[in-house]
């Protein structure tokens, strides 16, 4: 969690170094376009891990999207009709899952420290419903 006036993509090196440091077993990090500049050649430089971009289909009425000669780390997703980006999805729908906790739904804290408690609460309700339900 970062502060509102701090971009994602400027506070993500230092949560990927974090999260390189505690789990060396990274080798592959999923991200959409903001990040496939600068970002993505220090992440694969510093912590030799790939850095796939997922891209949103093309909008037909423009053109085609993909070109040759693109970079081998840009994952293109389909275009013909709603397709679910990969990867993209499992986040989508963890904040989904996240925000049926009403306490997410509006951000007023004041230190981002609080919000991440809030969320770790949220996930480990999530857990604990899945370790007592029986399917």
């Amino acid at each position: 969690m970062v502060a509102a006036n701090l971009q994602d993509r400027d506070a993500a090196s230092g949560a990927v170094a974090d999260a390189a440091a505690k789990y060396p077993q990274i080798n592959t990090l999923f991200v959409d376009s903001a990040y496939a500049g600068q970002f993505a050649q220090t992440t694969e430089q510093t912590h030799a891990i790939r850095v796939e971009v997922v891209r949103h289909p093309a909008n037909k009425s423009v053109g085609p999207w993909h070109v040759d000669g693109a970079p081998d780390r840009v994952v293109i997703a389909n275009a013909d009709g709603f397709v679910p980006l990969p990867k993209r999805w499992v986040v989508e729908r963890t904040h989904a899952w996240n925000e049926r906790a009403r306490r997410l739904i509006m951000h007023h804290d004041r230190l981002p420290a609080v919000s991440e408690t809030w969320v770790w609460l949220a996930e480990a309700r999530i857990l604990l419903r899945r370790l007592t339900t029986t399917v």
